[in-house]
């Protein structure tokens, strides 16, 4: 047998020949197989004289065990191979869809079979990202902006005071509702004491401005056409709903001044106005700092994404998009609707929204590609374990035979909650190698970020994880 290999198009092109004799050594060992198993009259089952067996095997059946045992062959010498092995070793062959076998040629002189295997994605040329110009500054903080971020503290300490008077919009209304569709109660279209905020646009297109002017105690009618968007059989039908005013309420937002100062809590936690807008000032000149850093990390990263050169599989992509879906399938359907459902209700063509699934696919791709194309090039060093335990807080052993034993009590598989605890570990490893890329690109185009300089915190901790420190911990 012959091979050759040939990288193509993010594929491993596998090309296997044989000779006429190696087709013969195949077609008698076919023979011999199919032989044992044919029933020959005089003789029991497979004890037939091999030249009175043959007699009774069919043609298609000798070829069709013939091009299996080459086949056969194929997938075991070619492990033997040192080129083919290179590929697995260097994990560039994706394992998650089955590789292609075809035969190009048979005949009793010469057969060839092409096995095409999926690669993974490949970056063939690692674009700019050094010396890159950029026209982003840091934005200031402003009074302005301090005073604007302290009227929306003040608005999400708005009380809701019940009024006697008409309702409008902007006021909440306390109602009690029932949906008629041709005189009958429709599934889903009922309820009793539900808020609702008129203006928020989050009912049925033209419910609320019927609310509006209504106080306590009306009771009153609200006709509309419901949306075409909606599931079937309400898919544009004409409804009443019975509505009854149970209350109105307006927003009372508190004055900002010294008193409201003192009602924060947390990282706003103040004496007097003043002091809240130190801290206030403070906070913003963090995300401000943060923001700037961020638009030149991307601004850095996209100019090497766009300036690269990859090669990804069709094959590979179509699977990271139908998985995205079955994704979004399962998701939507624990709402109680179809994925078809979904984007009827959203207004999106399915085509639409496969679309995005690409773009944002391709996206994420090209993104892990360019992190450890640069991390390959600046010879950047993977997360050692102590980093890694610095920044889950824990010994790694402790951590993961913490956790796998919360999963398990959890009624995960032992399989399914190793795989968790790796998932997890590795999303903390490509974390840390993420953080030095960017550390490492900043510098390379002029810029030191010293608030990257100070100590890493943990990461935020689930409840999982710091519930299997506590069981560790009592142990």
């Amino acid at each position: 047998m012959k091979e050759t290999f040939k990288s193509e198009k993010g594929h491993l092109v596998l090309t296997a020949t044989f000779d006429q004799e190696e087709i013969r050594k195949a077609s008698d060992k076919a023979i011999r197989k199919l032989s044992e198993k044919v029933t020959v009259p005089g003789f029991r089952k497979g004890k037939a004289p091999l030249q009175d067996a043959v007699r009774y095997l069919r043609n298609n059946d000798v070829t069709n065990a013939t091009i299996d045992a080459l086949l056969d062959r194929v997938n075991n010498e070619s492990m033997k191979n040192e080129e083919f092995n290179a590929y697995f070793k260097a994990n560039r062959i994706f394992t998650g869809i089955s590789p292609k076998a075809d035969l190009t040629k048979f005949s009793n002189q010469e057969a060839e079979f092409v096995i095409t295997y999926i690669l993974q994605p490949e970056m063939t040329k690692v674009g700019t990202y050094k010396d890159i110009k950029t026209n982003i500054v840091e934005e200031e903080v402003k009074d302005e902006d301090i005073d604007n971020f302290i009227k929306s503290l003040a608005l999400e300490n708005a009380e809701l005071v019940s009024v006697d008077r008409e309702a409008k919009e902007g006021d909440t209304v306390n109602i009690d509702f029932v949906g008629l569709m041709e005189g009958k109660p429709f599934d889903g279209g009922s309820a009793k004491a539900f808020d609702l905020e008129l203006g928020s646009k989050h009912f049925v297109p033209g419910f609320e401005e019927q609310c509006v002017g209504h106080k306590v105690g009306d009771k009153f009618d609200v006709s509309l056409t419901l949306p075409d968007n909606y599931p079937e059989p309400l898919t544009s039908k004409p409804a009443v709903f019975k509505v009854t005013i149970n209350a109105v309420k307006e927003k009372q937002i508190p004055e900002v001044n010294d008193e409201f100062a003192t009602t924060l809590s947390g990282k706003y936690v103040a004496s007097n106005l003043e002091e809240l807008k130190g801290k206030v000032r403070d906070e913003l000149k963090k995300n401000n700092h943060r923001k700037y850093v961020d638009s030149l990390i991307n601004t850095f990263l996209n100019t090497c994404r766009d300036s690269s050169e990859y090669v990804i599989a069709d094959e590979f992509l179509d699977y990271i998009i139908n998985s995205k879906k079955e994704q979004d399938r399962r998701n939507i359907e624990k709402q109680g609707v179809t994925l078809e459902e979904y984007l009827k209700l959203i207004g999106k063509e399915e085509k639409d929204y496969e679309e995005e699934l690409r773009r944002a696919s391709l996206n994420e791709i090209h993104s892990a590609l360019v992190y450890s194309g640069i991390s390959r090039e600046e010879k950047i060093a993977a997360p050692t374990q102590e980093e890694i335990e610095k920044r889950i807080g824990s010994k790694l052993n402790d951590f993961a035979s913490n956790y796998v034993k919360y999963l398990k009590q959890m009624h995960y598989s032992e399989e399914d909650a190793n795989r968790q605890v790796n998932n997890y570990i590795q999303q903390i490893i490509s974390s840390i190698l993420y953080e030095k890329v960017q550390t490492r690109v900043l510098e390379l185009n002029g810029f030191v970020d010293e608030s990257a300089k100070e100590e890493k915190e943990p990461v935020e901790e689930t409840k999982e994880t710091e519930q299997t420190k506590d069981e560790g911990e009592n142990n």
